[in-house]
C-alpha cells in the first residue's frame, strides 16, 4: 500500500470518484426530505376551520392554537431525520471531509424544501383557495404551512452539527498517521540519538 494510499480512506460512500458521492449524498438527502415530507404531514393534525360568505374562521379556539403546530413539527422530524443523515453521512464518507462541508449545506437545503414540498401537497388545500370559490358554509380542515424561514434553518445547521461532532470525535486516517508522526519524533528508538560517535 503507498502512502498516499495509507493517508487518505475514504468512507464507503467517497469511494469512486467525487462525482459519485455528490450524486449519491445529494440523492440521499432527496429522498430523506421526501420521506420526512411524508412523516411530517402524517403526525400534523389539521385545525378546522369554516368558510362562511367567502371568508375563513376558525371553529373554536382549540383550531386557533394549534394553527402553529405545523411548524413545531416541521423542526422537530427536520432535526431527527438532519441529524440521522449528518451522521451517517460523516462516517461513510471519509477522506473527503471539505467536499463533504459543501454538500451537506447543499443537499440539506435541498432536502428542506423537497420536504415542505412533499408535506404541503398530501395536506389539505388552502381554505382561502376554496372560499374564494365557495358560495355556502363548508366546513374545511386548516393548510400544513411553515410560519417564517427560520424553521428551514434546521436542516445545515443540524446537519453540520452532527457532522462536525463524527469528525471531531473520529479522526480520519490522515489525522492519526500525523499524530502517530509527531508520537514517534518525541520519542525516538533507542540507539538513534543516544548512541555514541567513535
Amino acid at each position: 500500500m503507498s502512502e498516499h494510499e495509507d493517508l487518505v480512506r475514504p468512507g464507503v460512500l467517497g469511494r469512486g470518484g467525487p462525482i459519485r458521492t455528490v450524486l449519491l449524498v445529494l440523492l440521499a438527502y432527496a429522498v430523506l426530505g421526501a420521506v420526512a415530507g411524508v412523516a411530517w404531514e402524517a403526525i400534523w393534525t389539521p385545525p378546522g376551520q369554516i368558510i362562511s360568505k367567502h371568508q375563513v374562521f376558525y371553529d373554536s379556539y382549540a383550531s386557533l392554537r394549534g394553527a402553529f403546530t405545523g411548524t413545531g413539527l416541521y423542526v422537530l422530524v427536520a432535526a431527527a431525520t438532519s441529524a440521522l443523515l449528518g451522521l451517517v453521512v460523516g462516517i461513510l464518507t471519509r477522506g473527503r471531509e471539505l467536499l463533504m462541508l459543501a454538500l451537506v449545506i447543499l443537499g440539506s437545503v435541498l432536502a428542506a424544501a423537497v420536504m415542505w414540498r412533499v408535506g404541503t401537497l398530501l395536506g389539505p388545500a388552502d381554505p382561502a383557495t376554496i372560499a374564494a370559490h365557495t358560495q355556502g358554509r363548508q366546513v374545511v380542515h386548516g393548510e400544513l404551512t411553515v410560519a417564517g424561514r427560520t424553521p428551514y434553518l434546521v436542516w445545515p445547521m443540524t446537519s453540520l452539527f452532527v457532522l462536525a461532532v463524527v469528525y471531531f470525535t473520529w479522526p480520519g486516517a490522515r489525522a492519526r498517521r500525523h499524530k502517530g508522526d509527531a508520537l514517534s519524533t518525541d520519542h525516538p528508538e533507542p540507539g538513534v540519538l543516544g548512541g555514541r560517535h567513535r
